[in-house]
């Protein structure tokens, strides 16, 4: 079971649960603590919530909400000497020109629904296809839907309001990367 089923399942006793945290969260300034008291509901979840899968699901929950906090992070971290040097080498490659000179990327325009990227995001991930802690950052920086610019608070939004069975079209995202898949090299 996916983790977007499991979440389906257990959706409202996860934001009951979730509701304290995201007040004390909000009221936070400091990314750092807001992932500081996000850590605390796991920890706290991981020796109160009795059924497993409610648990797991609900500390997978509480991960997204880290790597979205940890976005703007990564971005301020980017000063150390290791991550001048990746920063170097890709403008080298030609990579990611754009963000490292600051001269405007172009961005793809999704013409399907916002649903349906993060589903693929979502999917692309879950497959391997995309390692990143914070995808819902990446999109933002990558894609439109619609000539509509994005916002990761948004597309992790989405992405927890995603229907189970995915959104309209579901099937034929599924059926692409499942082709995709079994056509690897």
């Amino acid at each position: 079971m996916s983790f977007q089923e499991r979440y389906e399942k257990h959706k409202n006793f996860i934001q009951e649960r979730w509701l304290p945290f995201s007040v004390k969260v909000m009221l936070e300034k400091d990314p750092k603590n807001k992932i500081i008291i996000i850590r605390a509901a796991q920890k706290q979840a991981a020796k109160e919530i009795q059924d497993i899968e409610v648990q797991s699901t609900f500390i997978e929950f509480l991960n997204w909400e880290i790597e979205y906090l940890q976005g703007p992070l990564n971005q301020e971290d980017s000063a150390s000497p290791t991550q001048a040097h990746q920063r170097n080498e890709t403008l080298n490659t030609g990579e990611s020109k754009g963000q490292i000179t600051g001269e405007p990327v172009e961005k793809i325009n999704w013409q399907g629904t916002e649903t349906q990227l993060v589903f693929l995001m979502e999917l692309l991930t879950q497959e391997g296809f995309l390692k990143s802690g914070r995808h819902w950052k990446m999109v933002e920086e990558h894609f439109l839907a619609k000539g509509k610019s994005l916002k990761p608070k948004q597309l992790s939004q989405t992405f927890q309001n995603m229907p189970v069975k995915g959104p309209r079209k579901a099937q034929i995202l599924e059926s692409i990367l499942s082709q995709v898949s079994s056509s690897e090299d």
